[in-house]
């Protein structure tokens, strides 16, 4: 039943191209952004201090870890407009008088929107990487590979969670379009991509170190930076200064969890939130 349910979510979702489209708009905005307003400035901050064709690679794997990160926000979110619809048409209502476990009906939906958040991520990913290897002649290692697919598959599931609870709030598919409109301008500046979250007073950026937009931006950029980083010369710069400077460690209170510490946090919220799903799905009649 949950396979039935599944494959019938990821038709639907598919079917509508616009709905993928959109999903994917934040990403084109970030890199429109970035490319026209944050690359100069940014690589003015480094290019002195390293070579700059160091300096480039290092910034753009900067922003294309983030726009990874943002993929498996904007993708789940966008699949999950879906479950808007089921609501809207009362087609949901099907599932509730069908013999169905109701905890097998959030599971189907979260299932379909990390099988969908995986399968666009590691697209994005590939494409990240081509541009890349064809303009720099850099590739990530295959371990790295490896670990930001992993990453992919935790940050998805944990989004997906996320808004899997906030979506059971909803009503109508234009209540989901200006949340995904909101989230879609936020989370540039929720994961420190609009704004270097060094720039930021201390109160913002202990407050953003503690939304797992951020939590997991930064796990991205250890993965998708380490290699680029390890090229830079120890006295060229203040390496510590710089991943704290650039988002690819944060400061939680004078603690700065490393990569193992942000996926347990990771958990943590996946938990939280499929929990809440739950007890929220069980309540809403029939």
């Amino acid at each position: 039943m949950i396979l039935s349910l599944i494959k019938r979510h990821l038709t639907v979702y598919l079917r509508d191209r616009w709905a993928v489209f959109f999903s994917f708009l934040s990403v084109f905005i970030i890199l429109m952004l970035f490319m026209v307003f944050l690359r100069s400035m940014v690589m003015n901050w480094y290019s002195d201090a390293i070579h700059q064709s160091l300096a480039e690679v290092v910034v753009n794997h900067w922003v294309l870890s983030g726009v990874l990160m943002v993929s498996t926000v904007t993708v789940p979110l966008g699949f999950l407009g879906i479950m808007v619809q089921d609501r809207e048409t009362k087609a949901i209502n099907d599932f509730y008088v069908a013999p169905v476990n109701r905890g097998h009906i959030v599971i189907s939906y979260l299932i379909s929107a990390l099988i969908i958040g995986v399968i666009l991520g590691m697209i994005n990913l590939l494409i990240g990487q081509l541009y890349m290897r064809i303009v720099y002649g850099e590739f990530l290692p295959f371990f790295d590979w490896l670990r930001l697919l992993g990453l992919i598959v935790v940050s998805t599931a944990l989004f997906s969670s996320i808004f899997f609870y906030v979506v059971t709030l909803l009503k109508t598919s234009n209540s989901h379009g200006t949340l995904s409109t909101l989230v879609g301008t936020l989370v540039g500046f929720l994961a420190g991509i609009y704004v270097i979250i060094g720039g930021l007073p201390s109160f913002t950026q202990t407050f953003l170190s503690m939304l797992p937009t951020m939590q997991m931006a930064s796990a991205f950029r250890i993965v998708y930076m380490s290699d680029a980083i390890s090229q830079i010369p120890a006295e060229a710069m203040n390496i510590e200064a710089f991943n704290l400077n650039m988002g690819v460690r944060i400061d939680l209170f004078g603690y700065s969890p490393a990569l193992g510490g942000l996926i347990v946090m990771a958990f943590i919220w996946t938990a939280i939130f499929v929990t809440l799903s739950l007890l929220r799905v069980r309540k809403m009649k029939r």
